[in-house]
C-alpha cells in the first residue's frame, strides 16, 4: 500500500477505491468555495506525520454530482471512514476539528464531540448578529436557518444606505432567516474567502453554502424578493 504523505483529491470514479483502499480515511468534502489556508496546512500536515496509517483525501462536490448527491448537508464537511464505513462526520470544519477526528479514528483521542447546538433565540431575536472571521464558521456555515450577511465598512456610503433595510429584514423574517453584518476591514479573511471586492456585499447562505449574492445598494423590494427566493429553496 502507498505512504500518502499529501492530501489526495478523489472523484466521483476513484472514491469507492480511496474509501476501500485498506487504511482509515479522513474526507474533506466542500463544494469548490475557497478553503481556510490553515485547514489546507492541517491536512498537509497530518498526511505526512501519518503516511501509511491514515489516508487524507478532499473531493469537490462542485466537479463531482454523485459524491455531492451522497454527501448531502452542510458543507464543508469532514467525514472519516474505516473500512469503507462511515464512523464520524463534523460541519462546520477547522483545524482543530480535524486533529479531534483523525485522532479518535487512529484510536489516539476520544470521540468528538457531537454538532454545537444554535444558542437560544439565534435568528429569533429579529436584530443582526455580529460577526466576525472567528465566529462565521458556527454563526453563519452551521446554522439551521438560511441567514443573509451583510458584508460592510463604517466608511461605506452605501453601506449606510442600506443598513436600515438589513434591520429591517432582521425584524420581518425573525425566525425564518438569521440576519448577520460583518465589517469587512476588521474581518479580511472572509471577505477574501469569499472573493468580495465591493461593497455592500449581501451574502445568503442556506446549508453552509452560498445561494445568492447582491452587490450594491439595492433597493428593499428587490432584496424582500431574493430573501422570499431564498427561503423557498
Amino acid at each position: 500500500m502507498p505512504r500518502f504523505d499529501e492530501p489526495l483529491n478523489t472523484n466521483d470514479q476513484s472514491l469507492d477505491r480511496v474509501l476501500n483502499a485498506g487504511m482509515p480515511v479522513a474526507l474533506l468534502v466542500w463544494n469548490g468555495s475557497p478553503l481556510d489556508r490553515s485547514l489546507d496546512e492541517t491536512l498537509r500536515q497530518i498526511a505526512q506525520a501519518d503516511a501509511g496509517r491514515v489516508l487524507i483525501a478532499k473531493l469537490n462536490t462542485q466537479d463531482n454530482p454523485q459524491a455531492a448527491a451522497r454527501f448531502g448537508g452542510p458543507l464543508p464537511a469532514l467525514i472519516t471512514f474505516r473500512d469503507g464505513q462511515e464512523v464520524t462526520r463534523a460541519t462546520p470544519v477547522t483545524s482543530q476539528i480535524v486533529r479531534e477526528h483523525v485522532a479518535y479514528l487512529l484510536g489516539r483521542g476520544p470521540r468528538p464531540a457531537g454538532p454545537a447546538q444554535p444558542h437560544p433565540g439565534a435568528g429569533t431575536t429579529g436584530k443582526p448578529v455580529v460577526v466576525s472571521d472567528a465566529t462565521f464558521a458556527d454563526e453563519v456555515l452551521a446554522s439551521d436557518l438560511p441567514v443573509l450577511v451583510d458584508l460592510w465598512a463604517p466608511w461605506c456610503a452605501p453601506c449606510r444606505m442600506i443598513a436600515p433595510v438589513v434591520e429591517k429584514l432582521a425584524g420581518d423574517y425573525a425566525g425564518r432567516l438569521k440576519v448577520a453584518k460583518l465589517n469587512v476591514d476588521d474581518n479580511p479573511h472572509t471577505a477574501g474567502a469569499y472573493q468580495v471586492q465591493g461593497i455592500p456585499t449581501l451574502l445568503i447562505f442556506r446549508g453552509g453554502q452560498v445561494i445568492d449574492r447582491i452587490v450594491g445598494a439595492a433597493p428593499e423590494p428587490m432584496l424582500r424578493s431574493r430573501v422570499e427566493a431564498a427561503l423557498r429553496r
